[in-house]
């Protein structure tokens, strides 16, 4: 990836993407890109694709596994991972120890 800037504008292109010319030719300076740090909302949203591909797997076994064109795991339908984001959140919310009498605790 390849970030762009000309005054105020910012752009992100592909390595290779035939415009670069174009843009260095128009007066765009290339800047360095930098990654963008992960947060608490990017791992909950790893965390929900995790659990959806997971949970895909499963349904499929392992007769007939999902893959893209390139021979990688397919990605998880949006619906199936916005769902697993909020049950996962939810669920750390709401992940306080209830005593339901049904475990017992240091021997009594």
């Amino acid at each position: 990836m390849k970030t762009f800037t000309k005054g105020s504008l910012t752009t992100v292109v592909e390595d290779n993407d035939r415009r670069i010319p174009q843009y260095l030719e128009s007066g765009w300076k290339e800047t360095g890109t930098h990654p963008k740090q992960e947060d608490e909302a990017d791992k909950r949203i790893g965390k929900a694709i995790d659990d959806v591909n997971a949970s895909e797997d499963e349904k499929k076994g392992k007769s007939g596994s999902k893959t893209n064109s390139k021979g990688g795991k397919a990605a998880a339908p949006d619906k199936k991972v916005n769902d697993a984001i909020k049950a996962n959140a939810n669920a750390a919310s709401e992940s306080e120890e209830v005593d339901d009498g049904l475990l017992k605790k240091g021997g009594e």
